[in-house]
């Protein structure tokens, strides 16, 4: 599904700052969703941001809790509200 889904009070779309992940997020958790999949321009969770530094290496294995805090911190690949939807409905989150 595409992402930035948003709409004004009176029903117009607009564009939701908190990016593509959030909203899938949320319809993930609406449907009861197995798995939430956000596709990004990296493979998964990394590091540091390997634009910045080659040596970037994959994060194989982390809880919703660090990649919370991760992104909490400044990590770009998501919005640190996106994990809650998938926490709160036990749903598996893979980046």
């Amino acid at each position: 599904m595409g992402g930035f889904i948003a709409a004004t009070l009176e029903g117009q779309p607009r564009r939701w700052t908190r990016g593509f992940g959030f909203s899938a997020a949320i319809v993930g958790a609406a449907l009861d969703a197995e798995s939430i999949e956000i596709w990004t321009d990296v493979e998964g969770m990394m590091t540091t941001d390997p634009r910045l530094c080659p040596d970037a290496r994959t994060i194989r294995h982390i809880s919703f809790n660090e990649a919370a805090e991760l992104a909490y911190f400044g990590a770009k690949v998501l919005h640190p509200a996106t994990l809650f939807p998938a926490i709160q409905q036990d749903i598996r989150y893979l980046f």
